[in-house]
């Protein structure tokens, strides 16, 4: 475990200890003898109140903990290190490391090999230049700007990414052959258009997409090895063909297959996957990117929406232990509380997580979905506070993003108002696979009231992508012997344990001991079982389905294994 804090008197350097941190484990991960916790992962462990090592060792399956502290005086850098056992906290080494900050580099590469040696003792040839192998670019001026680039990015605030974005342009003026910092001026822009974030308020969506599109192809026509502009480009062309998302499933598998400990193109292809329908694709994709970095929050909350509550509610407090002010993951955990019924925890994480200090251009998303849970927990007339209050501010004409047209058009559902929601809805744009997808899936049961309106059949048919396969009919599957001999039998995978078994003349699905119903078929190789919304059964194993199949809880597909 390794982290370094920020001793400087300006808190605006804390991008510089973050930066450290993050390039020596990227640095020491060179050395195969040695695995290093990522920076999300030890974060938690960061400022007052910090455990005894023991502890920590136990916690993270650490043996040793190195701790440092980053000051800059004037122009100069002094960096303190210490490397203890975690198993006694007795210290093993410890130096101080000075030089000008345009030496970082330097300082990185001394840093690195002496945390190497003091872990594994004396490093080979090959290692020791290994450690200082990992560069993004050779000028000084132009990391420091990319070093704030990634600050900005990983606040996931709108005033962080605009930041990011800003400090990533500088960083690829000053040295024209860094085509990452020009792969993540695309992938700012393309969170931006994302969570509908424009700080400054000046720069419509077309433009925001014009201008991230130009990055990430610059960059690629610079280096089309480079992961991170693929990453820029599938992320964006989302935004360019909302409707049949052409090319961004390709980008994304482009990304990580040029970076396969690229976390954050991993994560961006589990979003994808599931808007698509593809929740197993998703899960995949979110487990390959928490294997690359444990404690990464956005990742943890996106995947907790795929799980039951009780896993969900530890996930979600595991994105909040690395990043107590990840107030997005408050709201869910806030959710999650209130479907396990502890109605208290979820009105102490409404109150926390309210929007009373984000920047304006955040306020209107935030607060819609506040008003939503607000109104799940009973607090109608609270809640109708916060939704009219959202909505006063609104144009009256003109779309609206999805982030802040649905939470608001649930609310009015929730009292009632369909004429309300319908106008709200109408107003979403663009129509497409995002749209489709809130639509339809989980939170499908929520549009009962207007499910038969006109308005939103309309609304859903232009947002449905054109390769979406027609529903085929539903009937009975026979149990003869071949289906039995097929299918009985005993699965697993993310929900627990799922049981085929033979009752009279149908074969019954159960699912942790709860029976889901018949086994139906619905034509090529898909199953249904109806429960809740549906639980669906597909067939992985071509005609005949004999190794296993997929289970979807509303609209989650999920691997299942046979295991007897």
């Amino acid at each position: 475990m390794l982290y370094f804090d920020n001793a400087s008197p300006d808190s605006t350097d804390d991008y510089l200890a973050e930066g450290l941190t993050e390039a020596i484990i990227a640095q020491l991960g060179q050395v195969g003898r040695i695995s290093v916790k990522s920076r999300s992962a030890v974060r938690r462990f960061r400022g007052a109140n910090v455990p005894d090592p023991p502890v920590i060792g136990r916690t993270l399956g650490v043996a040793y903990l190195v701790t440092g502290s980053v000051q800059r005086a004037d122009r100069a850098l002094r960096i303190t290190i210490e490397l203890a056992h975690t198993a006694t906290g007795t210290r093993v080494w410890g130096d101080q490391f000075v030089g000008a900050d345009d030496s970082l580099f330097a300082l990185e590469d001394n840093i690195a090999r002496r945390v190497a040696e003091g872990v594994a003792g004396r490093l080979l040839p090959t290692e020791r230049r290994a450690v200082a192998a990992v560069r993004v670019t050779r000028n000084p001026q132009a990391y420091e700007h990319f070093l704030r680039g990634n600050y900005g990015l990983a606040q996931r605030t709108s005033t962080g990414m605009a930041r990011a974005t800003a400090e990533y342009r500088q960083a690829a003026a000053l040295d024209s052959g860094f085509v990452s910092a020009l792969a993540r001026v695309g992938l700012a822009y393309a969170l931006r258009l994302d969570w509908d974030w424009d700080a400054t308020g000046a720069s419509p969506a077309d433009s925001l997409l014009d201008r991230g599109m130009a990055a990430a192809d610059e960059a690629l026509r610079r280096d089309p090895s480079n992961s991170d502009a693929w990453l820029a480009r599938g992320y964006l062309l989302e935004f360019r063909h909302p409707r049949t998302w052409d090319g961004v499933m390709a980008a994304f598998a482009r990304a990580v297959a040029l970076d396969p400990q690229n976390a954050e193109a991993w994560h961006q292809m589990g979003d994808a996957a599931t808007d698509m329908g593809d929740d197993s694709t998703a899960i995949t994709a979110w487990r390959r990117a928490l294997a690359i970095d444990p404690g990464r929050p956005i990742t943890l909350r996106a995947y907790a929406q795929m799980v039951v509550p009780a896993e969900a509610r530890s996930l979600l407090d595991s994105a909040l232990a690395v990043d107590p002010g990840f107030q997005l993951a408050r709201l869910s955990r806030a959710d999650t509380r209130l479907a396990q019924g502890d109605t208290s925890g979820a009105r102490h994480d409404l109150q926390a997580s309210r929007c009373e200090a984000c920047a304006a251009d955040m306020w209107p998303s935030w607060t819609a979905w506040h008003a939503l849970s607000l109104g799940s927990l009973g607090d109608t007339a609270a809640a109708r506070v916060e939704a009219d209050s959202v909505r006063a501010r609104l144009p009256r004409a003109g779309g609206l993003s999805w982030r802040v047209g649905l939470p608001l058009a649930l609310h009015y559902l929730q009292l009632g108002d369909t004429a309300t929601a319908l106008d709200l809805l109408e107003r979403i744009s663009p129509r497409g696979v995002k749209l489709w997808s809130l639509c339809t899936g989980d939170l499908s049961s929520e549009f009962y009231p207007v499910a038969s309106s006109r308005r939103f059949r309309e609304m859903v048919s232009d947002a449905t992508p054109p390769w979406l396969p027609t529903q085929a009919e539903v009937f009975d599957l026979p149990t003869s012997a071949t289906m039995r001999t097929l299918w009985v039998g005993t699965y697993t995978g993310l929900y627990g344990r799922a049981h085929i078994y033979a009752r009279q003349d149908r074969l019954i699905v159960a699912l942790e001991g709860q029976e889901l119903g018949g086994l139906l078929y619905q034509g090529g190789n898909t199953f249904v079982a109806s429960w809740d919304h549906g639980t669906r059964i597909v067939s992985s194993a071509g005609d005949v389905p004999v190794e296993g199949f997929t289970v979807s809880r509303r609209k989650r597909v999920l691997m299942y294994r046979r295991v007897q």
